[in-house]
């Protein structure tokens, strides 16, 4: 049966796991060394020893040090997977505000983010609407640390607010699954509840392990476009210049049809013939969405197209496939019990 992260979270949420361990310096990046957040931290799997180190990266690749010397209080995350992965953690009383949903918050965690104010209805929040929040940690996505959106790095820090930039936010950089994971592992370090951070890290790793493991790598790579806000004669792809999407394709034995993305027609969907259609939901796309996938499989001019053939459209939100947080991992599953469902058979 599929393992869901649901089932977890809703675990995590209600219970501390045990971990035991010997102490560890704390490096809190898997790439190469100029990448690398690291910390001065020593501590044990279930106990953060103050103060600990990160590097926070902006939209540039600058990076900037921010220490924390005990566990924040007054958090704003500023987009969907940050406020996820807080509300998971148990980290509700942290939260003072949260930015713009993507896509709908999961039916588990909804009650909670609801009691949290949402500072950013559309868009992004002010850096005034921050600075005067009385924050003391911005968390979220590299490209909101901007000073005509949440503010700078620098700006914030200025006026004592830390950041912590997710590393799989990093559009500069090569991001992996492993980043995800990494992030996860961080935030429990920052927060103190390393406890069930490693829970849910390891869990995901788990999940990639045995999709890993199990993807069949002798068979024709699989063909795939990524379609959102579906119109009708034009639309939106996603390219495969999206190095975490990208490598969720590898893992899956599969390639983007689309090397950028951009507007697309029906003609490019003919002429590159996907096996599979990815199709990406967005709360600011709901009216086209509502019906999107029908009217794909309806189209007369395309019904030679493998993907339409074989009635293979999977529907994903934005938050599991771009949004760079631990739904990832659900999406991974998803698409892999699409492609082969001979293989994942039990995981429908």
């Amino acid at each position: 049966m599929k393992r869901k992260f649901s089932l977890l979270i809703t675990a995590i949420m209600l219970t501390t796991a045990i971990f035991t361990g010997c102490g560890n310096s704390i490096n809190t990046n898997n790439s190469s060394d100029s990448e690398k957040s690291s910390s001065t931290a020593k501590a044990s799997a279930a106990k953060t020893s103050y103060p600990v180190t990160f590097d926070a990266f902006d939209s540039e690749g600058k990076t900037y040090k921010q220490t924390f010397n005990n566990a924040p209080k007054k958090v704003i995350t500023n987009n969907q997977s940050s406020t996820e992965l807080l509300l998971t953690l148990g980290l509700k009383d942290s939260l003072i505000g949260t930015g713009d949903l993507d896509t709908p918050i999961p039916e588990t965690l909804k009650a909670n983010y609801e009691s949290v104010a949402a500072i950013a209805k559309k868009g992004d929040a002010a850096k005034e609407v921050v600075v005067g929040s009385g924050a003391d940690l911005v968390i979220g996505r590299a490209a909101s640390f901007k000073d005509d959106k949440y503010g700078s790095i620098p700006s914030l820090n200025e006026v004592g607010i830390n950041t912590y930039v997710q590393l799989a936010s990093r559009m500069n950089t090569n991001i992996t699954l492993d980043t995800i994971i990494q992030d996860v592992k961080n935030v429990g370090i920052i927060f103190d509840v390393q406890d069930k951070a490693n829970s849910l890290a390891d869990s995901m790793q788990k999940s990639l392990d045995d999709i890993k493991a199990k993807v069949p790598t002798d068979n024709p790579r699989k063909k795939i476009m990524v379609i959102v806000n579906y119109g009708a004669a034009s639309f939106t792809v996603y390219g495969a210049n999206a190095s975490l999407q990208k490598e969720m394709l590898n893992i899956l034995n599969a390639d983007n049809v689309i090397e950028k993305g951009g507007s697309a027609s029906l003609e490019n969907i003919i002429s590159t013939n996907p096996d599979h259609i990815i199709y990406v939901t967005a709360t600011k796309n709901a009216s086209s969405d509502a019906d999107a996938v029908d009217r794909i499989l309806a189209e007369p001019t395309i019904q030679n197209v493998t993907a339409i053939k074989n009635k293979s459209i999977i529907s994903v939100d934005y938050t599991e496939f771009m949004g760079y947080g631990y739904r990832t991992f659900d999406c991974l599953e998803k698409l892999s019990s699409a492609f082969y469902p001979e293989v994942f058979k039990n995981k429908l």
